[in-house]
C-alpha cells in the first residue's frame, strides 16, 4: 500500500472513530447484549463444530465499553482488547483492571501492527465495523489474514448497505457505511481467507437486511 493511500485509510478511520469517543450509545447497548449474544451471535458462531472453534489467543476489534469483551473472556486464554479511541481503553481499564487475561491496546483504526504474524486464533467484531469505510475493512481483512494462526477464525459484523455510494454514512439507515455481503467476501478471498458462513440480518424485520455477519477462515 503506497503512502499516499495508507495516509488515505488512516484518515478514512479517525473520521469514523471519532463518533465512538465516551458515546452515550454503549450504556443502551448494553442492554440489549445477553439477548443478542445468545439470540444471534452465539448461534452464528456455533455452526463450526466447536472442536474446530479455538478462542485462546482472541482479539475483539472496537472494543467500545466492552460489553462484547465481557461475553468473551470467559471463552479465551488471553484477550486483546482493540480500540482507536484512548477514551474507551481507559474506559476498559477501569471495566476490567489487571484482568491476567486481557490486553489493551491503541490502534489507528485500519491495522494491527502490535499483534504478531500467525499469533492469534480467533478475532471478533460486532457492532462497529458495520460504520467503517470500504478501503479500512479492506485494511483490515488484510490484517486477519497475517495474524491468524493456520486454522484460525475471524467474525465480522459489517454493512450489507449499498446505497449512497461515495457519501456521508451519517445519511445512511444506522450509519451504515456503504459495504455488501459480496464485497467483504471478494475482500476476503482476495486476501486468502475462506468464507465459512455468512448471513444478511434484518433488524426491523422490514426486508431491508442492512447489516451481515460473516465467519472466515485462514488456510
Amino acid at each position: 500500500m503506497s503512502t499516499g493511500v495508507a495516509k488515505q485509510v488512516r484518515v478514512a478511520a479517525a473520521q469514523v472513530g471519532r463518533d465512538w469517543k465516551n458515546s452515550p450509545y454503549y450504556d443502551a447497548a448494553e442492554q440489549a447484549m445477553d439477548r443478542q449474544w445468545s439470540e444471534l451471535i452465539w448461534p452464528f458462531l456455533a455452526s463450526v463444530p466447536e472442536q474446530e472453534m479455538d478462542f485462546s489467543e482472541t482479539v475483539e476489534l472496537a472494543a467500545g465499553h466492552g460489553r462484547n469483551s465481557a461475553k468473551l473472556i470467559a471463552l479465551t486464554q488471553t484477550l486483546h482488547l482493540v480500540d482507536i479511541n484512548i477514551e474507551n481503553i481507559s474506559f476498559l481499564r477501569q471495566r476490567f483492571g489487571q484482568h491476567p487475561r486481557i490486553r489493551y491496546h491503541v490502534n489507528n483504526g485500519c491495522s494491527l501492527p502490535f499483534l504478531k504474524s500467525k499469533s492469534i486464533s480467533f478475532i471478533y467484531c460486532f457492532d462497529a465495523m458495520v460504520h467503517f469505510d470500504s478501503d479500512v475493512v479492506r485494511s483490515y481483512i488484510r490484517e486477519f489474514a497475517r495474524v491468524l494462526k493456520p486454522c484460525g477464525h475471524a467474525f465480522a459484523h459489517h454493512s450489507n448497505y449499498t446505497g449512497n455510494p461515495g457519501g456521508d454514512l451519517h445519511h445512511n439507515p444506522g450509519w451504515r457505511n456503504f459495504m455488501s455481503r459480496e464485497l467483504f467476501a471478494h475482500y476476503a478471498k482476495k486476501e486468502g481467507l475462506s468464507i465459512i458462513s455468512q448471513k444478511k440480518i434484518d433488524w426491523k424485520s422490514d426486508g431491508t437486511f442492512i447489516d451481515c455477519f460473516t465467519l472466515l477462515g485462514a488456510g
